[in-house]
């Protein structure tokens, strides 16, 4: 996961769902079920831009590959919990497939969810077909309670992070050479489980991009010339630039095995009479990554 920076609400946005917004209010009114007309879908444009064409969660390609969903990140119509009193409860890919099985949810569902959201720009952001359809669905973690109507969102202490958040993701992921994913805290466990982002198939889609990296920073702590080093730096910043897939990934290696900034790299490259010393600053905070084995789903038969 990446931090990404939100669109501007779209000009046309507040018009074309004001009738939409007092039709779901006007249901609440008189407690029905309301109907949502979804209007959300026109601004899809926004924030695929904003994105990149990339899944806020996975951080995957969605343009030109998928679909894409403007998803809500509060679930409008209704809430849905895993149950974590059973073990395994988040469930698991199917080898080969992007199906999940043994997903658990607890039978109570609340309904309806976060309606006042539904019409609400902050609420939006794009996402694949799989994050959203396979994996989060109407999930929404919170730390105790939960808002239960319009101006209670702030007593809401959400473990799910979105792209929109202002958080650092290094803070909160950390990722070895074969693509795997670890939440380092309550937030970033809860992320990884709510949206799958341990998936095999993601895991796979990670892996040469996450062993390229740390190869890099390892052979850029032997004993190279320094003209290969910068070379080495130029292609790590090249792999965790914004126009690339898994660039939150590869800063968040970046930070986690120097210890420095991701945004202090260019600098190192940029100034070329900093080279001996920014290396040595490198050398000395950098931590080797975990020799994990990859595991990969095998094929079925």
């Amino acid at each position: 996961m990446r931090r990404i920076q939100r669109p501007e609400v779209n000009g046309s946005f507040d018009a074309r769902v004001k009738a939409a917004r007092c039709a779901v209010r006007a249901a609440i009114g008189s407690q029905q079920a309301p109907v949502f007309d979804a209007l959300w879908g026109t601004f899809k444009t926004d924030f695929a831009e904003a994105q990149r064409g990339r899944c806020g969660y996975c951080e995957g390609q969605v343009l030109g590959l998928h679909y894409g969903d403007v998803e809500h990140f509060r679930p409008k119509a209704e809430i849905s919990e895993l149950d974590d009193s059973i073990p395994g409860s988040c469930g698991h890919e199917e080898p080969w497939t992007y199906h999940v099985t043994g997903r658990i949810l607890k039978p109570e569902r609340k309904k309806p969810g976060y309606w006042w959201s539904a019409y609400d720009w902050n609420n939006y952001l794009l996402s694949c077909e799989i994050c959203n359809r396979q994996w989060k669905g109407n999930l929404f973690p919170v730390a105790g309670r939960r808002a239960t109507g319009p101006g209670k969102v702030r007593i809401e202490v959400p473990l799910l992070l979105s792209p929109y958040d202002n958080f650092d993701p290094a803070e909160h992921f950390a990722y070895g050479r074969y693509g795997e994913i670890w939440g380092i805290t309550e937030q970033g466990r809860a992320t990884i489980r709510t949206c799958g982002l341990d998936r095999a198939s993601l895991r796979l889609a990670r892996l040469p991009i996450a062993r390229c990296v740390h190869e890099d920073i390892d052979e850029f702590l032997t004993g190279i010339p320094d003209g290969e080093a910068i070379r080495l730096l130029r292609h790590i910043h090249e792999a965790g630039s914004e126009e690339r897939a898994h660039c939150g990934m590869v800063q968040s290696i970046f930070r986690h095995r120097t210890k420095v900034p991701w945004e202090t790299l260019n600098s190192w490259i940029a100034s070329v009479g900093a080279r001996n010393s920014s290396r040595r600053r490198l050398a000395g905070n950098a931590r080797p990554a975990v020799p994990l084995r990859p595991r990969l789903p095998a094929p079925t038969t």
